[in-house]
This record gives structure tokens, sequence and C-alpha cells, in this order.
């Protein structure tokens, strides 16, 4: 059995193609003994996002605080979520998730340990961002 606290786990940035303001901490993974799935917590800062992808895998989502947009490029639409808002992904539905510049999102992804990474594409060329934490502003101006 393992139980850790979030705060002991650290953030690691989205360097997803197109990512923005968003990192997540792996709360659960394959090291700590998971075989099936895994539990992450994604944290979207204002004016983030994950861009559009899909995959070959489904996923579930929890909406712990503040708010987002999902963004479904499919249907042409994004729809707002939520604290206590559960969503299921299902495999190669296109998918993303953005912030507004007055918004902030803390959320949980079950996921399974197998995900063929090479099925996972990006609907986005262009690089991550990401400016929120002191520790990486450092670290990109070279102090």
């Amino acid at each position: 059995m393992k139980r850790v606290h979030r705060t002991q786990v650290k953030a690691e940035i989205v360097r997803e193609p197109g990512a923005k303001e968003t990192t997540h901490r792996k709360l659960i993974d394959t090291p700590d003994g998971a075989d099936r799935f895994v539990l992450t917590e994604f944290e979207v800062a204002p004016n983030g996002s994950t861009p559009p992808h899909f995959h070959e895998w489904e996923h579930e989502i929890y909406v712990i605080e503040g708010s987002m947009g999902l963004v479904m490029p499919d249907q042409g639409r994004t729809e707002q979520v939520g604290p206590g808002d559960a969503v299921f992904i299902p495999r190669n539905e296109p998918h993303g998730f953005v912030t507004g510049p007055d918004q902030t999102c803390r959320f949980l992804v079950v996921a399974p340990t197998e995900r063929p990474p090479v099925r996972n594409v990006f609907l986005s060329e262009d690089p991550y961002e990401y400016t929120q934490l002191p520790e990486y502003t450092s670290l990109l101006e070279g102090k």
C-alpha cells in the first residue's frame, strides 16, 4: 500500500506540444507498483491549456477545484466543468482543456498504465510554455 500527500510529489511541467501553464503530479504510478491504472493530478494556471489530442486509451477526469473549458474539437465546442464534475473520455475521442485569464483548475486523471505513446496524437505543433513556478522561471533565466 502507498499513501502520499500531493505536496510530497513534485509538480512537473506538461511538455506536450501546445501545452501552456500546466503541471502534473504522478500521485500513483508504475514505480509504486500500480500495474493497471495510474492516478495523476493536473493543475492548469490562468490562460493555460492542454492541447487538443487523442489516444487509444480511455481515461476519467474528476475536477477537484476551480474550473476550465473541456474542448471537444470534433463537436466544435467547449463546455465548462467545475468542482465535483466527472468526465469520461472514450478512446480516440479528441479532447483538450483550457483556462481563461481568471480561471485555474486542479483535476485528477485515472488512466491505464499501458499507453502506447505512438498513438498519442497532439493536434498542435506549438511548443509548450510554462511560466508559473518560480523554481522553473529561475531555471529558464539561468539562475
